[in-house]
């Protein structure tokens, strides 16, 4: 038991970096652009029948966010009965970020089912209809966030399926969190951390009026760092 506990503890501390490049025939370039923050780098570039991508991430490492978290009171005493008790669930023994961006993870895992149906998404719903999809999912965590004072802003995009070289775009939503010493960085509360499977698109820009595309694979790489 010790040594698992050892290996977990290690684990905990690394980093995963992946990269991707691909091409997308999509026909409206206007919708992407490049993109830079703590752990993500989206370059784009046109290409002949659509755009070439640059992608690089790095896992959320927590290894070093030891700072101390403390309840942000008017925040909180806004929020209905929902969102007040699952943030005394969260908060329970989070005596750091790092501890409490864990717990949320886990209470989104352990307490909220994705599913696709029409549901009302904001997150006094979802936490109590206890389904969601990943707007859903994105509205509690950043609820979540803000009972302790942390900012953050959701981000829409493609979630890139891959199958056989070829790439799916999917329609999806995360956050930007703002981290202590000015960083910015993705997490995807409904797929619990991030990767290099993501496209970006511009502000303003609705997902419902993007003409499906398609993508193949050009190069990718992972690795682990032990930051």
């Amino acid at each position: 038991m010790k040594v698992l506990l050892l290996l977990l503890t290690a684990w905990a501390s690394l980093s995963q970096e992946s990269s991707l490049e691909l091409f997308v025939a999509c026909r409206a370039p206007q919708v992407f652009s490049d993109y830079r923050n703590t752990n993500f780098k989206q370059e784009v570039r046109l290409a002949t029948g659509g755009l070439n991508f640059r992608i690089k991430s790095r896992s959320l490492s927590l290894r070093n966010l030891n700072h101390r978290v403390g309840t942000a009171e008017g925040y909180l005493a806004a929020q209905g009965p929902e969102v007040r008790l699952a943030f005394d669930q969260v908060r329970l023994q989070a005596l750091s970020l790092a501890d409490y961006l864990r717990n949320i993870s886990v209470f989104l895992k352990n307490r909220i089912e994705y599913t696709e149906a029409e549901l009302p998404q904001d997150a006094a719903s979802v936490l109590s209809q206890r389904r969601g999809h990943c707007i859903g999912f994105a509205n509690v965590a950043q609820a979540l966030l803000a009972c302790v004072g942390i900012a953050s802003r959701p981000v829409n995009g493609f979630f890139l399926r891959e199958q056989d070289q070829r790439i799916e775009p999917v329609p999806h939503r995360w956050l930007e969190i703002d981290l202590p010493g000015e960083r910015r960085v993705f997490y995807d509360p409904q797929y619990q951390d991030f990767s290099s499977r993501y496209l970006v698109t511009n502000p303003g820009v609705s997902l419902e009026s993007i003409e499906r595309f398609a993508g193949v694979v050009v190069r990718k790489n992972k690795k682990i760092l032990d930051e």
